[in-house]
């Protein structure tokens, strides 16, 4: 049982400082060597570039704005738009994913009719996905604590989307904390769904700590992973518990090796 892991530089190595830059040669010198990001919006892109270049790090995946609703045809041209540019920030940097969430629910239109809106807003930027060789990765994420309100509030939520779409260019990102904050079984959900994976990331429950703050059973989790047949990175996207976060890390480094 061996992973790779990754970093979500947003939510770690905050003792380096607040540019994403300094906590990059942070997580580099901890021994990471894939990064992840939010949004390239407002950053200075050829600064993050040259310091991925300096630190030999590779840029996992990046995420779109996550305030436009999908679910309003009304704002798909300027989804559009976003995508365009976000999507190029990606490719100049190097990233092949690029997450796109789904935006906020409306409480007047049935679920099925919402996601219809929403898989028709996706499949209009894949040829721009294709164009920069990008994967789009579609995220369901809780509702219960962090994301209330949300359209992908449960793993099958972004199936349905995905499958509507049917392109290789539009998988799911799993994301374990949130799938279990949301009361899913991960050992129901995560077999049904594996072929659709692309990328999974995982924190602990409650808390959204490192792995071994919570309750998680995580040797239990990773052989469940690794039973599905999934090979890819494993991407931390956890809030450490304590101010060194290689020192959090060290627990899910030592299960992962």
């Amino acid at each position: 049982m061996s992973f790779e892991l990754s970093v979500n530089l947003e939510y770690m190595f905050h003792e380096a400082g607040e540019r994403l830059e300094d906590r990059m040669v942070a997580a580099a010198r901890a021994g990471f060597r894939k990064v992840e990001i939010f949004t390239t919006a407002n950053r200075d892109v050829p600064s993050l570039k040259a310091a991925l270049a300096e630190t030999g790090c590779e840029l996992y995946a990046t995420v779109t704005d996550p305030r436009i609703q999908l679910v309003m045809e009304a704002q798909h041209d300027n989804f559009r738009e976003m995508f365009a540019k976000a999507a190029a920030e990606a490719a100049e940097l190097g990233a092949q994913r690029i997450v796109v969430p789904s935006g906020s629910a409306v409480p007047y239109m049935k679920r099925p009719v919402q996601l219809g809106i929403v898989a028709k807003a996706i499949a209009s930027v894949v040829p721009v996905a294709e164009a920069h060789g990008l994967t789009i990765m579609l995220e369901p994420v809780n509702t219960r604590v962090d994301h209330p309100g949300v359209l992908f509030g449960m793993t099958e939520d972004a199936v349905a989307v995905i499958e509507q779409v049917d392109s290789p260019r539009v998988r799911l990102l799993y994301d374990l904390y949130h799938s279990v904050t949301e009361r899913e079984n991960p050992a129901e959900v995560l077999p049904k769904v594996a072929h659709l994976v692309e990328h999974i990331q995982i924190a602990d429950a409650p808390g959204r700590g490192e792995p071994g703050s919570g309750q998680i059973d995580w040797p239990t989790m990773l052989r469940l992973i690794e039973s599905v047949g999934y090979q890819g990175v494993l991407g931390l996207e956890c809030s450490p518990t304590g101010p060194d976060t290689s020192a959090a890390l060290a627990y899910i480094r030592g299960l992962a090796a």
